[in-house]
């Protein structure tokens, strides 16, 4: 097995924790505060926990080819709903522009807006590392810093809404937009190449 694939393994995992806990926590705050790119963000967090389990588990194989087509079925189904959280994002920023409506956020959402960069800093610095090992691990990476990009958009958005009204209307409609981008990218990047060598590493081919 490949040096890095542990340590590649214990970074899915945690991304995964991440998307568990930081997506809940944000989508709850966007939901019950009516502040759209927590709930946003929350749940772009939360649609990277499938596909950081199943890498999880192709990398506990070996990377080889068993499980590759449950990880290309998954990140198409992720790449799809991707678009749709897209849509709906946009949908209801728009609303909320011309409805003049903005939430009243504490200094708690600052703080997990905080929190949700600086993790998410970390996990992409620490993926950058081991992307080159394998062509899954860089879409891995790619789509931590994704997440980062979002997070900063998240921290933005809610500093502004203090003193600017459409704030976090115009931050959650850059949001859509950039999770619409995403989406049609991991479309194009499901299509992984199998491994080389039938099964690839030292995993049994299933």
């Amino acid at each position: 097995m490949n040096a890095a694939f542990p340590r590649a393994k214990q970074l899915a995992l945690a991304t995964a924790l991440f998307g568990l806990l930081v997506g809940s926590s944000a989508l709850w705050m966007g939901l019950s505060e009516g502040a759209l790119a927590f709930w946003g963000f929350g749940a772009a967090c939360l649609l990277q926990v499938p596909p950081s389990l199943v890498l999880h588990g192709r990398i506990r194989e070996g990377l080889g080819n068993s499980g590759l087509e449950r990880e290309r079925l998954t990140l198409r189904t992720v790449s799809f709903l991707l678009r749709l959280l897209a849509l709906g994002l946009a949908m209801a920023a728009v609303s909320a522009l011309l409805g003049e409506r903005a939430p009243h956020l504490e200094f708690t959402a600052q703080g997990l807006a905080v929190a949700a960069l600086g993790l998410l800093a970390v996990l992409w610095y620490g993926k950058q590392g081991v992307k080159g090992a394998h062509p899954t691990l860089e879409l891995d990476a790619s789509r931590s810093l994704i997440l980062l990009e979002l997070a900063v958009l998240l921290l933005a958005g809610s500093l502004l809404s203090r003193w600017f009204a459409w704030a976090d209307a115009v931050s959650g409609l850059a949001m859509a937009l950039w999770l619409f981008v995403a989406g049609n990218s991991l479309a194009k990047a499901s299509s992984l190449p199998p491994a080389r060598g039938g099964c690839g590493g030292s995993c049994s081919c299933g």
